[in-house]
């Protein structure tokens, strides 16, 4: 494999996963020498140290992140990110997560229908939930609801939350005509992204 090939999966890699990952990682997915995705992270490093996006090297953990010099610029936009009101997909999510946390993303999606990718990043911006380590599977996480989130209910703690079951109470639902007489429909994936944002 080219160098060349190798940083822009290697790039792919840290991306798509968000956290810090070593070399010994990379190379245990990859099925190649761990030297050759040293000397190829080395290599990033230095060249990606002027882009707005720099590869971190922290004590042979590597992560993606903003350029600090650009860190004014981010901090205003991230700020007028918050200062957006909530839609109700995003409040949908964390009432989700309020009430069944510790949850998973896949939870999150199979209760509502829809990829909530969106409604959790825009969470995580603005502290009302984060992300803990999930005990039975290495490779995700759970969301759950932070100080802050509390501090904007004017909670003392999450017990102190409506119980859902009378939140409920007084909602009809509505009728569905019954699905075994239907046939099948093949539906496309829906999102609760906004058209034209992209992640």
């Amino acid at each position: 494999m080219e160098q060349e090939q190798l940083s822009s999966i290697l790039e792919c890699l840290l991306f798509s996963s968000g956290r810090p990952l070593r070399a010994k990682d990379f190379a245990k997915i990859l099925e190649i020498e761990e030297s050759l995705v040293k000397d190829t992270l080395a290599k990033m490093v230095k060249e990606r140290k002027n882009y707005g996006i720099v590869l971190l090297d922290n004590n042979g953990e590597y992560q993606l992140a903003t350029n600090s010099k650009y860190s004014p610029q981010v901090k205003n936009f991230l700020n007028a990110e918050l200062r957006e009101k909530l839609t109700d997909a995003t409040v949908e999510v964390l009432a989700i997560i309020a009430y069944r946390q510790p949850i998973s993303k896949a939870e999150i999606e199979a209760i509502r229908g829809v990829n909530s990718q969106y409604s959790l990043r825009h969470l995580l911006i603005r502290g009302l939930i984060e992300k803990i380590n999930n005990p039975s599977d290495a490779r995700s996480f759970l969301y759950q609801t932070t100080t802050e989130f509390l501090m904007h209910l004017g909670l003392g703690t999450t017990g102190d939350l409506p119980e859902f079951a009378k939140l409920v109470e007084h909602i009809k639902l509505p009728e569905t005509p019954a699905l075994a007489d239907q046939p099948p429909v093949m539906e496309t994936p829906k999102t609760d992204e906004p058209t034209g944002t992209a992640l």
